[in-house]
């Protein structure tokens, strides 16, 4: 008598290969539906990316004709500071336990 040699062995046989083909069947199902999911969430947002930068980019057409006059750069005027005020630190005092 070897392992697995008992009366209803190919019985047993047969339903465990087709209760794992069928797991693996779910298995297949939900990683295709997860990959379905994110594709369709990528072309939506990529859809959506694209709505909002037509909607939101200035137009060329809309831009005026005459230019801006640009100004001559002037001096930086500096304006005196006060010395920054540094505080001497303090010594921190450990905390002491509770008493019993």
């Amino acid at each position: 008598m070897g392992y697995g040699d008992a009366p209803f062995f190919p019985i047993g046989h047969v339903f465990l290969t087709v209760v794992s083909g069928l797991l693996t069947l779910f298995g297949l199902l939900i990683a295709v539906a997860v990959i379905v999911l994110l594709v369709r969430f990528l072309l939506v947002a990529t859809k959506a990316a694209q709505i909002y930068i037509t909607k939101n980019t200035p137009d060329a057409s809309s831009s005026d004709a005459t230019p801006t006059p640009v100004v001559a750069p002037t001096a930086p005027v500096v304006e005196p500071t006060a010395p920054a005020v540094v505080r001497p630190t303090r010594a921190r005092t450990p905390k002491t336990p509770p008493k019993v």
